[in-house]
């Protein structure tokens, strides 16, 4: 009952499928991640060497290892729970291979060179805004739908299905209309109603403390003094962003953190400030849902960018402000869909 009482909340709201994209950007995520605790945790402990002798094992080596555990879990695993596991594993790969791309750029074989952290950048971002824009150019069609009900559908039989995933996606099979698909979306929707229908063993236990977390997270997330919290952190950053600028054109010299980090980081952090200043004054107006779509893309651009390039300047410090920024990407993202969902 509780399951039906929630589906005319969502089939009113645009509904698609996220779970896409929430895999690639853990993938991303972890993969900057990496890199940072990587570089902090090499640089506290004097940058050892693995092995003996003239024997050192890279770091590089690891991230090709779990990468190919990623990619044959994709392959041998069946259901779609594996995917984000997989992308987990994945991205913390990819985080030890590209952290050292200086290497394989140099014939010295220089971990230092200084471009590296620029390479790192373009990737990250290319990365980013490629699959943005495949998976914005994605039109959810019937049959994307059905299929998406099939995999949720394997993942059921299973017990590794969310309840949030199989609420959305039974509002999916809702929505679709063409005649021939129509009956068997039908079956697929009454499967996934059935709870009889999983299995009751370890992975149903993993899914059922999953889905009991995800709703301590979620209200956490959701509380209005946690949105408060972080939308204030907002308005104080852009009145500081605006502080800065005033600062620079009487001074004529930027502070010097900022001069530190170099002219990339300066310059990714004013598209940051432009964009927190346009996403307060969004919601001075009012226009919250707007406001907090800006604010949530100023936090990834900071995330793949800013903190890449802070890193290369304040070290163990830029640890913090990642952790800080995951945090806040986290409570905006629940925010969004609590107005998507109230539309």
């Amino acid at each position: 009952m509780r399951l039906a009482d929630r589906l005319p909340r969502l089939a009113a709201a645009p509904l698609h499928d996220r779970a896409p994209l929430s895999r690639f950007e853990t993938f991303l995520f972890s993969a900057v991640a990496t890199v940072l605790i990587t570089r902090a945790y090499l640089a506290a402990t004097g940058y050892p060497q693995v092995g003996s002798g003239n024997l050192h094992i890279a770091h590089v080596l690891w991230g090709g290892l779990l990468m190919g555990v990623a990619i044959v879990a994709l392959v041998i695993v069946p259901g779609g729970a594996v995917k984000m596991r997989a992308a987990l594993i994945g991205g913390i790969g990819f985080g030890l291979f590209i952290d050292e791309v200086g290497k394989f750029l140099t014939k010295d074989v220089d971990y230092f060179f200084q471009p590296a952290i620029a390479v790192m950048y373009v990737v990250f971002v290319v990365f980013y805004l490629v699959v943005r824009a495949v998976l914005q150019r994605r039109k959810l069609t019937d049959r994307l739908r059905l299929a998406t009900g099939l995999d949720a559908l394997s993942d059921q039989v299973r017990g590794q299905l969310k309840q949030s995933q199989r609420t959305l996606v039974i509002a999916l099979l809702d929505e679709i209309t063409d005649p021939s698909l129509r009956a068997v979306s039908v079956q697929v929707r009454t499967a996934l109603a059935d709870d009889a229908l999983g299995e009751t063993g370890f992975e149903h236990r993993l899914t059922v403390w999953r889905d009991g977390l995800s709703r301590i997270v979620e209200r956490v997330l959701a509380d209005r003094a946690a949105q408060r919290i972080v939308l204030g952190f907002f308005v104080l950053q852009a009145a500081l962003s605006v502080t800065d600028i005033v600062y620079v054109l009487v001074t004529h010299s930027a502070r010097t953190g900022e001069a530190a980090a170099g002219p990339a980081a300066t310059i990714s952090g004013g598209v940051v400030t432009v964009m927190v200043i346009v996403g307060v004054t969004l919601l001075l107006q009012d226009r919250h849902l707007a406001a907090l779509r800006v604010l949530h893309a100023a936090i990834v651009i900071n995330l793949l960018v800013g903190q890449v390039f802070l890193f290369a300047s304040q070290q163990l410090g830029a640890l913090a402000g990642f952790a800080l920024a995951l945090v806040m990407l986290a409570v905006l993202r629940t925010a969004i869909r609590q107005q998507e969902l109230a539309q």
